[in-house]
């Protein structure tokens, strides 16, 4: 991502606005075409040797914020290693164990005299008294050449490494990569942030969904009253200690919501230079996803559930959960999962809760009691269960604790009580 330096957002009346570019302009593509050119010439070279490289590139101009975000966003998404016969921090140690031991050197080799032939103090069986000489006698017990050991000692150095590779695919990619990471700059400071949704096809509110769980955001979904829905979430600067490491998810979670083929706008509060102020992007900006659609993450818990529940109750057949479940307008349940009985056509639902706030769950449980569905089990994390002061040590009903593992037997035996209880009249 970009950093602050490098950062093109400028204060307008109406809020943030960040410093766009057109990806099909003649000159950009030549700027970026020389960026990333420079990469590819330098694979198999050093890192200090491509810094000098950009730097050339960059040049007299006068954009130089520009070509210094493109080549981090280039550095990003480089590959470097270290290229050492052996690795450095051991060299280094067997280096400076031999020069204490035959120590102390000189830095030039001492005239033949009675004393010692050739620099060798006590004789032509004594130990190296220069640095050459620690090298020789350290590359000879390795296997190695002096000039190739001293290469490598300082190999793992930033400007020492060796460029591997670049994924770039194209100037154009990187030109549109750069204006999605101006505006995830700014969400990186935000305080909330506030998606609505038009009217998205299963599979992408789904998509859309898992990518929230992913980054394991804090969020809310909400029917709105033309039939799409609003998506809430909690930024960074809302917590009560505010995390890089949440910024950061929120940030990498925004090219999710670009993969949306249906009407957007996302309205976000960003917590700018001791300001806040609003920044307001839609579909119709033009930004392009670097991601690929991709709507079949699962947690670790809801894998482990679906294995254990597939191998141990053949009798319940499980599938990925469908669109949200209302709750009266005021909130949405996103099932992980949808439990149906061979004999019994009314399905069960299941919805794991584990990166939550204790606030977000109690309101969860409050709208659950008031809306339903009535067919729904929450499995929630004994930690986040336990953070609740009013928690008494009995789990609501319809509600399993887990702590690593959500628990097959329970969800079971909870399954089959829905299943027995008569068909439910629809709520007022």
């Amino acid at each position: 991502m970009l950093t602050g330096d490098l950062v093109r957002i400028r204060w307008t009346r109406d809020g943030l606005k960040c410093g766009f570019i057109d990806a099909g302009n003649a000159r950009l593509l030549e700027k970026a075409t020389a960026v990333l050119t420079a990469f590819e010439e330098h694979i198999g070279a050093s890192r200090g040797a491509l810094d000098e490289a950009l730097h050339e590139v960059e040049g007299d101009g006068v954009d130089h914020k520009l070509t210094r975000g493109l080549a981090k966003l280039c550095l990003d998404r480089a590959e470097f290693d270290t290229t050492a016969p052996m690795p450095p921090a051991d060299l280094r140690r067997a280096v400076f164990s031999l020069a204490a031991r035959i120590g102390p050197l000189r830095t030039a080799e001492v005239p033949v005299d009675a004393g010692g032939v050739g620099g060798m103090a006590g004789g032509a069986d004594a130990p190296p008294t220069t640095a050459a000489s620690v090298w020789q006698a350290l590359a000879a017990e390795l296997g190695l050449s002096a000039k190739a050991l001293s290469a490598a000692l300082y190999a793992d150095l930033p400007a020492e490494q060796t460029l591997i590779a670049v994924d770039i695919p194209t100037p154009v990619w990187l030109l549109h990569r750069y204006n999605v990471a101006l505006v995830q700059a700014a969400l990186v400071h935000a305080r909330s942030v506030t998606v609505t949704l038009g009217t998205p096809g299963p599979g992408e509110i789904r998509a859309l969904l898992r990518a929230v769980k992913f980054h394991q955001l804090l969020a809310e979904i909400r029917p709105s009253s033309d039939g799409g829905y609003t998506l809430h979430i909690d930024g960074p600067a809302s917590l009560f200690s505010q995390t890089t490491r949440y910024g950061l998810a929120l940030a990498r979670f925004f090219p999710a919501i670009l993969l949306l083929t249906s009407p957007w706008n996302m309205r976000a509060q960003v917590a700018w230079r001791q300001r806040t102020t609003p920044i307001e992007i839609n579909h119709e900006t033009g930004l392009v996803s670097h991601y690929k659609a991709q709507g079949t993450w699962r947690s670790r818990e809801a894998v482990w559930f679906h294995e254990r529940w597939t191998e141990t109750v053949p009798a319940w057949r499980i599938e990925e959960g469908g669109l949200p479940l209302d709750q009266g307008g005021e909130g949405m349940v996103v099932p992980d999962f949808t439990l149906t009985h061979a004999d019994d056509d009314r399905p069960v639902h299941i919805e794991i809760l584990g990166y939550w706030r204790k606030g977000s769950l109690k309101r969860r449980l409050e709208l659950t009691a008031r809306h339903g569905p009535d067919r729904l089990i929450l499995a929630v994390s004994r930690k986040l269960m336990q953070a609740d002061p009013d928690d008494n040590g009995e789990p609501p009903e319809g509600v399993v604790l887990f702590s690593e593992t959500v628990p097959v037997k329970e969800v079971l035996r909870m399954a089959e009580a829905m299943r027995a209880k008569p068909r439910a009249k629809p709520r007022a």
